[in-house]
């Protein structure tokens, strides 16, 4: 006769047998760590730029390389954070087993409120991180936070049982130092990025597959963006807001001329910008001396020609304000818009854009050209590519500097000039490399490299200086853009009106 069946419906394990594989999961992840830090130190060592000399080309794939090792979806970082996710999944099952499900769940409910509360207290910095593709710090930080909690629920299950309220300090403790354990790992990062800025837009485009390998999938860099920006339907962080628009009674910084070139339109985009103070006056004289604008204001010149032709100027400011949870009466030039434009969602400034330009009375007819440096060029760039807006309005010239557009299609018959610097890392946060075509055009430069302040090359002082270049070049591109968009510079008998309108959000 046969021995009674055994019937298991389910499976059975060990508690301590399984905070043993966990733990050991923890030590390959330091180990792994340890290794990256070595290659860091290696990729920041000052000797290291002395033995390109010899031979740049091959210096150049080793840096990229190298960069891959530091910082990219192959890194010892992102690997370590893989493996610490991992390590808190078997802590997780463990817990499982001494305490029940219920119990566990309220763990990581706990947990997950620790984290969300460190990610509306640092989405900049955050934000910063993974756009300088050094997402798999965070999440090893993160990954390691929560293993952290898990562990002290595990003792405290061996112990006798859970208390909430010390797990729940415990996990404000552990996520809150995320952000300086985050700012402490990467501080050599940011001078190896700034000393190879060639290397960047690969770095980002891999951040989703590092985000993806710790146990974030997000698609790709606009699917990134979009899972931050999904926020929003639950959280005040990145939620999109209603826009008010208004004009200005008295502008300030009022043109006595059409401009005459790239520059002077640029210009005028700077002195929309917060951050620009015109020390040493206007490009070319042509803007009355005025101190720094107030936030959220958008300008239209209105340039009329002798024969009495009308064409439109839109001159877009840059990233104003970095707060990850938009404000009433706050600018829309800010975190929320940044992330939105490159997750190719409609923007509150895109809104308050094409606001402006039916208040004006903008005619159908009428060309326009779209300016804008940074977030305005991205703005600029995704209005021009939008079939919306270029049903409504003639859409023909677009001017960015600075600004992350290169995956963007803008509609036929719009002519593009894109500014980008060699050491500004701001418009290879597309992922994307830069290429011209027939109707686009990209002018870079070499604005000089300054490991000490790495966004210098994005400042104003130097995209004013190469649209200045421009100007002043013969190519047959750039002459192109010029004469197919007459219609909106200086010419003898030419005029110009100036609105300006100041936007601000609404609940």
């Amino acid at each position: 006769m046969s021995g009674p069946l055994t019937i298991d419906s389910g499976l059975a394990a060990d508690p301590d047998q399984l905070d043993a594989v966990a733990a050991r999961l923890v030590g390959v992840a330091a180990a792994v760590t340890a290794a990256g830090a070595s290659a860091l130190a290696a990729a920041t060592d000052p000797v290291l730029p002395l033995s390109a000399l010899p031979a740049p080309a091959s210096a150049a794939r080793a840096g990229t390389a190298l960069a891959q090792v530091v910082t990219g979806a192959g890194s010892a970082t992102a690997a370590a954070a893989a493996v610490l996710a991992l390590a808190g999944h078997v802590e997780l099952a463990a817990l499982r087993y001494r305490v029940g499900d219920e119990a566990a769940d309220a763990v990581v409910a706990l947990a997950r409120r620790a984290l969300a509360r460190v990610v509306v207290e640092h989405a900049p910095e955050i934000a910063g991180v993974a756009a300088t593709a050094l997402a798999a710090d965070t999440a090893y930080r993160l990954q390691e936070a929560n293993h952290r909690v898990l562990r002290a629920a595990a003792g405290q299950a061996v112990t006798g049982g859970l208390d909430l309220d010390a797990l729940a300090r415990t996990a404000s403790t552990e996520f809150g130092a995320v952000d300086d354990r985050v700012r402490d790992d990467v501080a050599g990062v940011g001078s190896f990025l700034a000393a190879h800025p060639e290397v960047t837009e690969q770095l980002v485009a891999a951040v989703p597959d590092v985000l993806d390998a710790a146990g974030l999938p997000v698609g790709d860099v606009a699917g990134a963006a979009a899972a931050l920006t999904s926020l929003g339907a639950v959280t005040p962080l990145f939620r999109e807001t209603g826009i008010r628009v208004s004009p200005v009674a008295a502008p300030r910084a009022t043109p006595s001329r059409p401009p005459r070139g790239l520059a002077e339109v640029l210009d005028g985009v700077a002195h929309q910008s917060t951050g620009y103070t015109a020390a040493a006056g206007s490009v070319g004289g042509r803007l009355a001396p005025a101190g720094a604008p107030p936030p959220g204001r958008v300008r239209l010149e209105r340039v009329t020609q002798a024969d009495g032709r009308v064409a439109w100027i839109v001159e877009i400011p840059g990233t104003q304000d970095w707060t990850p949870v938009p404000g009433a009466t706050g600018t829309p030039m800010d975190l929320t818009t940044n992330l939105r434009a490159v997750a190719g969602q409609d923007t509150a400034t895109g809104a308050a854009v094409v606001a402006a330009l039916r208040r004006a009375g903008v005619g159908p007819d009428q060309p326009v050209l779209l300016a804008g440096h940074s977030q305005g060029g991205l703005t600029a760039a995704s209005l021009a590519a939008d079939p919306a807006v270029t049903g409504e309005f003639r859409i023909t010239h677009v001017l960015t500097a600075g600004s992350p557009v290169d995956g963007l299609d803008v509609a036929d018959g719009v002519q593009v000039v894109s500014l980008e610097h060699t050491g500004d890392v701001v418009p290879a946060l597309d992922g994307q490399a830069a290429r011209g075509s027939a109707v686009r055009t990209v002018v870079s430069r070499d604005a000089g490299e300054d490991p000490a302040h790495p966004l210098r090359a994005h400042g104003w002082r130097s995209y004013l200086e190469t649209a200045r270049l421009a100007d002043a070049s013969d190519d047959p591109a750039l002459q192109r853009f010029r004469r197919s968009g007459s219609a909106f510079f200086d010419a003898p008998g030419a005029r110009v009106d100036v609105v300006d309108y100041e936007v601000v959000r609404v609940p």
